[in-house]
């Protein structure tokens, strides 16, 4: 009894926990394996946990792998039955995968590393690009430059069968083997780190590789240390940091080794000693020519390099055989009787580098390792060297055998190198990506080494530069320093190279660099401007060229060498035979800039253009194209042919909703200053009259549509029938209005008061501005604005004014006088305020202020003197009376101006009568409106004496 309890009670328990714990798998993607014949299942599992129904506890997910291996798969499996096979067997898998299943399966049946012989880095290309891995997310691709494929970096570029064998097995279960390899001896490192650069290309496998401090250290030792022994182990190790480099949570680690200042230093290296190997071949190919200054001069370029030849002689790998068809044959002479046929001209830099010209994979996988240590141990390379010194150099056939030989082996050594430099600079491209890390860079000189390394010839090495230099230009001190490298000059024959990825990175490079001035002017002087033209019409390039040619076409000097390309017509064309809405921004943009030099306005609109643009422009009412028509408008010899369109013009302006059309539309209007036109017949027509009422409104409408208004009423007041329309309909008084709330508006105001001289020319329309309106007494207020402009417009409206009117003209003109000797009225006045009342009591005329005060010039007559006034005080025998009665000659005025300071200063002004001293104030003025203005310096001068 008591057992039976004890079951029920565990049969309960069971239950309860298998009540509360619910798990469930979510299915994934499925990939191949990337070595064995296999598929990978991904997918998901829930795991929940319920302390009671509907209650949940716990909840955890993880994401899970099987492997389903196929151990069937052959080159006779049918791949359709046997993925329905494991569809049916494998859980996992749903039944709307099958054909995914089958896709897979397929590939990983006619996959070549099948086969123990084959490649196997094609199937860790092709399963890297299938990878699904969460780090994807984080890495960084750059479309415009090529990826690096390991044929390019030495890895599989031999055939050789024992080559494949020994990294057909290549894991990372043996990393430790690898890892031992790189503390033996030159060669046994370069295979070591060849064997861990292909586990490092697997992406899957740097997270491990990451957690291999012992791997890493022993990585940047040996790249520390002996990056300057072999190419080839520079090359393998540095592409080892870049597969981490492409993910950028991996970019703390390469900042922890410090491998981007060894790059920097590896790529400095590398590049002066390619320059130092060209001198010296230029100096054996030209010997004779070479003058005793250019010697010198390539004698301290060798000496300053002497650092760089002591390291080259450490790059020769100590078991690596010597190319078998560089080793002289001793037992045959040459037939020119010495021994110079093979070395003839060799320089002794070039001897000891030759042996960085084949693949390290030769002499790693040759079997005939023996055989060369015995050839170098009887002619070691040392004795090779100095016996260059002692050959006969005077057989020319020879010596041009023997310099086509180096040439062919630098070009050799520089195809070898480069790979060097391209990895070694796309890691810095990575890298860059922090903005601290590429200043860094930048004060490393990178931006040098990236603009002297665009003279190579490998087009995915120069892709890679420009793309960095893409990068860098947007920073003020990088685009300084490519100017002063003068980097314009290297770009152009990028343009002609026929690969299209390459010049699309260089066009994008040119574009950043033409946001500065100098650098455009120095691409119009390179010749950019015809190669870009040409560039319009590929469809790829043509975007980023027309943006290029936009920014040189902002300077007025580069507009007019524009004439002389095709540039102008293709751009115009391409603007009217657009079969879109809208036209592309850049274009035109670029014809609304080149559109203000007159040539090319007429090459714009010959051939019927100008009726094709117009026509457009009215039917999808285009404001930018209608901006390009205005622009044209400005040029007197094309407005002519706008006299077809005026009515057009004015009948959209009140039937358009789009404030920019309009804009556009009434400065073209504006534009218009033609004789023939009859302008108050079409503000007739078209009742536009009421219209710029509504407009001239303050706060009405937007400024731009005001201010052209404005500008057209100033080409329509021209005529005098337009400006009596104007007057009749109260069109001032807006103006007049307007002026009032847009004081603050230069634009605004100078045009209203052009539109003022306007009407004032005409005398129909004169007296009405001068007594119907306050517009005098605006413009006597403008006269001393601080816009040069506006008080040119003023004084020219206030002469036509003071000529028509007298009461206006001397009003006129005692602003001008005060406003000239406002610095003298006030010193009259405070010295006034100074004075004390005591020192008058001795004068006769007490009642008269001894200063005359601003109110006084106010109300006293200063330009209708009677003769009375001045004849009554003729026989006064006081001097200064008779020299006031002389005439109005320039002479007279200073003299009564220095009389009257010389009054005013020892108070003598009282014993003159108030006629003479008015008199004098006149003489004053009078003096002023000639242009005699009495500065404070003459004031000072005449108080003195």
């Amino acid at each position: 009894m008591a057992e039976q309890i004890l079951k029920n009670c565990c049969e309960i328990n069971i239950c309860f926990l298998i009540r509360i714990c619910y798990r469930r798998w979510k299915g994934g993607c499925i990939e191949p394996h990337p070595t064995d014949k296999a598929l990978i299942v991904n997918y998901q599992l829930e795991a929940t946990v319920f302390g009671e129904p509907n209650n949940p506890m716990i909840e955890e997910k993880k994401h899970c792998q099987k492997i389903i291996r196929l151990r069937s798969l052959n080159t006779k499996t049918n791949p359709t039955v046997l993925a329905r096979e494991v569809v049916d067997k494998c859980e996992l898998i749903h039944k709307s995968q099958l054909n995914e299943v089958e896709q897979i399966i397929f590939y990983l049946k006619n996959r070549k590393d099948n086969a123990s012989n084959d490649n196997p880095h094609s199937s860790n290309r092709k399963s890297s690009t299938i990878q699904t891995s969460y780090m994807r997310s984080s890495a960084r691709p750059y479309n415009n430059v090529a990826a690096i494929s390991s044929n390019t970096l030495g890895l599989g570029s031999t055939g050789n069968t024992t080559k494949a064998k020994s990294t057909a097995d290549v894991t990372i279960n043996n990393i430790d083997e690898y890892v031992e390899l790189l503390y033996e001896e030159l060669s046994e490192r370069v295979r070591g780190s060849a064997m861990i650069l292909q586990i490092a290309r697997n992406p899957d496998n740097l997270e491990e590789l990451e957690k291999n401090d012992a791997c890493l250290s022993a990585l940047a030792r040996v790249l520390r240390e002996d990056w300057r022994k072999s190419l080839d182990l520079s090359t393998n190790i540095i592409y080892i940091f870049f597969c981490f480099s492409t993910y950028t949570k991996f970019h703390p680690l390469i900042v922890q080794y410090k491998i981007g200042s060894l790059c920097m230093d590896v790529i400095d290296f590398e590049l002066r000693r390619y320059d130092t190997m060209r001198n010296e071949l230029d100096v054996r190919k030209q010997p004779s020519s070479s003058t005793p200054s250019e010697n010198a001069g390539k004698d301290m370029l060798n000496r300053s390099t002497e650092d760089s030849l002591d390291i080259m002689k450490e790059e020769k790998p100590i078991d690596m055989e010597p190319p078998r068809r560089r080793i002289p044959e001793l037992k045959q002479r040459p037939k020119s009787g010495n021994w110079s046929s093979f070395h003839g001209t060799m320089s002794s830099s070039l001897m000891r580098n030759q042996m960085l010209n084949n693949s390290y994979h030769e002499a790693l996988y040759s079997g005939a390792n023996s055989n060369a240590n015995a050839l170098e141990s009887v002619y070691p390379i040392e004795v090779k060297a100095q016996s260059i010194d002692s050959l006969d150099q005077n057989d020319p056939k020879m010596k041009k055998e023997e310099i086509d030989r180096l040439n062919k082996q630098l070009k050799i050594f520089a195809k070898k190198q480069e790979q060097l430099l391209r990895v070694a600079f796309y890691l810095l491209l990575n890298m860059a990506e922090n903005v601290k890390l590429e200043e860094k860079m930048r004060r490393k000189n990178i931006v040098r080494m990236l603009v002297k390394a665009l003279d190579r010839q490998n087009i995915d090495l120069l892709m890679l530069i420009s793309t960095f230099l893409k990068k860098l230009s947007i920073v003020d001190e990088n685009k300084d320093e490519m100017l002063v490298l003068n980097v314009v000059q290297k770009l152009p024959r990028l343009f002609q190279n026929p690969h299209t990825d390459l010049v699309q990175v260089t066009l994008k490079l040119v574009f950043n660099l033409s946001f500065d001035a100098t650098l455009r002017l120095k691409m119009v002087a390179a010749g950019y401007l015809p190669m870009l033209v040409m560039l319009i019409n590929d469809e790829k390039h043509h975007g980023v060229a027309v943006k290029i040619l936009y920014h040189m076409s902002l300077d007025d000097r580069v507009k007019s060498m524009f004439m002389h390309t095709e540039c102008v017509q293709m751009a115009t064309d391409a603007i009217i035979l657009n079969l879109n809405v809208k036209v592309d921004l850049d274009l035109i943009a670029l014809c609304i800039n080149l559109s203000l030099n007159r040539r090319n306005a007429q090459i714009m609109v010959e051939g019927r253009r100008l009726h094709s643009l117009m026509d457009r422009a009215f039917k999808y009412q285009d404001a930018l194209l209608m901006k390009l028509l205005r622009n044209l408008s400005q040029h007197e010899s094309l407005q002519i042919q706008y006299i077809d369109y005026v009515g057009d013009l004015a009948r959209i302006l009140t039937i358009c909703e789009d404030e920019s059309f309009i804009v556009e539309c009434l400065g073209l209007l504006g534009n218009l200053a033609l004789t023939d036109l009859d302008y108050s017949q079409i503000l007739q027509n078209f009742q536009l009259i009421s219209w710029i009422r509504k407009v001239l409104v303050p706060c009405a409408r937007l400024d731009d549509i005001v201010l052209d208004t404005i500008v057209y009423l100033g080409t329509c007041a021209c005529d005098e029938l337009c400006a009596l329309l104007f007057c009749r309909a109260k069109v001032v008084i807006s103006l007049i209005e307007l002026l009032k709330a847009k004081q603050e508006d230069d634009e605004i105001v100078l045009q209203i008061i052009f539109v003022f001289q306007q009407i004032l020319r005409h005398e129909s329309t004169r007296e009405y501005m001068i007594k119907e309106t306050e517009s005098p007494a605006y413009l006597i207020d403008l006269m001393h604005d601080k816009n040069e402009e506006i008080r040119k417009v003023c004084d020219y409206c206030l002469d036509i004014i003071a000529i028509s009117d007298s009461e206006w003209a001397r009003r006129i003109k005692l602003e001008k006088f005060r406003n000239h000797n406002s610095q003298w009225l006030c010193m009259v006045e405070s010295q006034q305020e100074r004075d004390s009342e005591q020192d008058y009591t001795d004068n006769n005329d007490n009642d008269v202020n001894t200063f005359i005060r601003s109110e006084y010039l106010d109300n006293c007559d200063l330009y209708n003197i009677n003769d009375h006034d001045i004849d009554s005080n003729s026989n006064n025998s006081n001097p200064l009376e008779s020299s006031v009665n002389s005439t109005y000659s320039r002479p007279v005025n200073f003299v009564v101006a220095k009389i009257l300071m010389k009054c005013t200063t020892c108070h003598l002004a009282p014993n003159l009568n108030v006629p003479v001293r008015v008199a004098m104030i006149a003489f004053i003025s009078l003096s002023q409106i000639c242009h005699h203005t009495l500065t404070p310096y003459m004031i000072s001068y005449y108080s003195q004496k």
